[in-house]
């Protein structure tokens, strides 16, 4: 009776436990919910970067971001929207803190930051003429 009343406890106390735990196991901000409304109602470049900038600012900002770690694909993706905005540069800088997180994309970061590159080359010869 009494090892049947301690196992009832141990999972009561279990379940609790979890329960209060985030359901999230990096840091996600409000990314999937403005994913989720982007696809329905397409939004242009400026709305995602501000509202991306602000994500990562807000992550970054804190006094311990490594809490969660940024969820996976977040830095690439703001570094692909500055790509198009012709910031490569700072999108280099986002790849690579991407690929340092993640080291499964580095080949497809390294891949990123050739293309950054290169259009970094392109702009600036198109700058010299």
């Amino acid at each position: 009776m009494k090892i049947k009343a301690l196992l009832l406890f141990a999972l009561a106390s279990i379940f609790l436990l979890a329960g209060c735990s985030s359901p999230y196991m990096y840091e996600w901000g409000k990314y999937d919910e403005w994913l989720y409304e982007n696809y329905k109602h397409p939004k242009n470049d400026e709305e995602l970067y501000v509202e991306l900038t602000e994500l990562i600012t807000n992550y970054e900002s804190r006094k311990n971001p490594t809490t969660k770690p940024m969820a996976p694909g977040l830095y690439a993706e703001y570094g692909f929207l500055l790509m198009r905005r012709g910031e490569n540069e700072r999108a280099i800088h986002y790849y690579e803190k991407e690929k340092a997180l993640w080291p499964e994309s580095t080949v497809f970061m390294n891949n990123m930051i050739q293309t950054a590159k290169i259009a970094d080359k392109s702009a600036t010869k198109g700058d010299a003429k």
